[in-house]
């Protein structure tokens, strides 16, 4: 934790909401769409994105595996609508 934190300090060439998106590309590939994939959703939301946007991002994935698009979307669309509103979050 304390290296991937120093790591992310220093990336000041890509924003937080590009980074959420990238975090977001990496729990669809890996399918760890729990408790990680929902904080890197929520991570977006609060830096801009609109639910649009991050679910482009989980279809950009299909190319790598249509079943893990298709699972991500599912999770997409069950998340509470709390993270549907960006500033509601907890």
């Amino acid at each position: 934790m304390v290296l991937q934190s120093r790591m992310r300090a220093d990336m000041s060439r890509i924003s937080v909401r590009e980074r959420a998106f990238a975090t977001m590309t990496v729990d669809v590939l890996y399918q760890t769409l729990q408790e990680s994939f929902r904080a890197h959703v929520g991570r977006a939301l609060g830096a801009g994105a609109t639910p649009d946007e991050f679910r482009a991002v989980v279809r950009a994935t299909a190319t790598s595996g249509m079943t893990r698009a298709w699972r991500a979307l599912n999770v997409l669309d069950a998340l509470p609508a709390d993270l549907e509103q960006p500033g509601t979050r907890g």
